[in-house]
């Protein structure tokens, strides 16, 4: 007794599944190293981490999709997807790829998977065109998820990018000067404290002239990830401009401030990587020492400038509060 069409049409839907699961691994590792190559030619770095593992994955899928059409819902429903799109679009963004080589790459991979299921069904034109049908269709779904993963991804790198310093890797002034704005905000209506520390590398002309600027650079770059160690996950450091570093303290009040900067000025003179550097710094407390943005950093300011005239490589708090 033969078979109803739509039987013999599930039958090669599972057996295309089932070489999809079968040749996953090399499926993956294939398109990889063509993906690899495609972007080589083009003068952007491949991100390799995880990325067969997160093609296995969309490939898997797939062949889910193909085994069970109710899975085709699910899979687009839930939210699979767009998790390796996102996955994948992160990866590529954060190594600098661009979205026209990334969309190249997935039609590749696209390509090849319609290639890896066609010999199962070759002789069986209606289960082919059947096929073809559904995995396009899930196909597309999932390069419209990495299209949108790219843009999410690429937006939140452009974002990143405005609040980071290139060199260091840490916040800029703008990023400090949103968090400082928010956590006035916060302190207005809470009452509690908290603590700027601002500070500079001594005599950083000094270190440029005797190593040059290039590992002065690296320095400024050691000395960043020594202060950074010290830090709460709470707390926000900054590179402020050239060798001068600003700390946000959420509820910090004025003696921790201090005893937390004399940690600091500890960490990086006792940093191997920081070729001598020494720091001074100067601490500012709210709302003793000022009130708002303004007040806050200028007394901050004052306070390090205060201890490059006590001898550099010491502590300093705001004289606003301290009485003097």
């Amino acid at each position: 007794m033969s078979r109803s069409p739509k039987r013999a049409r599930e039958a090669v839907f599972s057996k295309a599944a089932d070489a999809l699961n079968d040749d996953t691994a090399q499926l993956a590792a294939d398109w990889a190293e063509a993906f690899e190559k495609r972007v080589s030619e083009r003068g952007e770095p491949f991100p390799y981490g995880g990325l067969q593992t997160d093609v296995e994955a969309l490939v898997k899928g797939v062949s889910a999709v193909l085994c069970d059409p109710w899975h085709y819902r699910s899979f687009l429903g839930d939210g699979d997807n767009q998790q390796i799109g996102q996955r994948l679009a992160e990866k590529h963004v954060q190594a600098g790829g661009t979205l026209i080589s990334a969309l190249e790459a997935y039609m590749r991979l696209r390509q090849a998977m319609i290639l890896a299921s066609r010999d199962v069904f070759r002789d069986s034109d209606r289960p082919f065109f059947d096929l073809m049908t559904r995995l396009n269709r899930c196909i597309d779904r999932i390069l419209f998820a990495i299209a949108q993963g790219y843009f999410t991804a690429f937006q939140a790198e452009i974002e990143k990018q405005a609040v980071t310093d290139p060199l260091t890797g840490l916040g800029n002034s703008r990023r400090f000067r949103e968090a400082l704005s928010a956590e006035l905000k916060r302190s207005d209506r809470t009452g509690r404290p908290f603590s700027v520390v601002f500070l500079d590398v001594d005599d950083f002309k000094d270190i440029n002239d005797r190593i040059g600027h290039v590992e002065a650079d690296y320095t400024l770059s050691a000395i960043g990830r020594a202060l950074a160690s010290q830090l709460r996950g709470s707390d926000l450091i900054c590179r402020w401009g050239g060798d001068e570093f600003i700390i946000l303290l959420p509820e910090t009040e004025r003696r921790e401030a201090g005893v937390l900067a004399e940690r600091l000025r500890a960490a990086v003179a006792d940093c191997e990587k920081c070729a001598g550097a020494t720091i001074s710094l100067g601490v500012a407390c709210y709302p003793v020492d000022g009130k708002d943005y303004d007040s806050l950093v200028a007394n901050a300011d004052r306070a390090l400038y205060a201890s490059k005239d006590r001898g550099k490589n010491v502590v300093t708090q705001s004289a606003e509060g301290s009485g003097l």
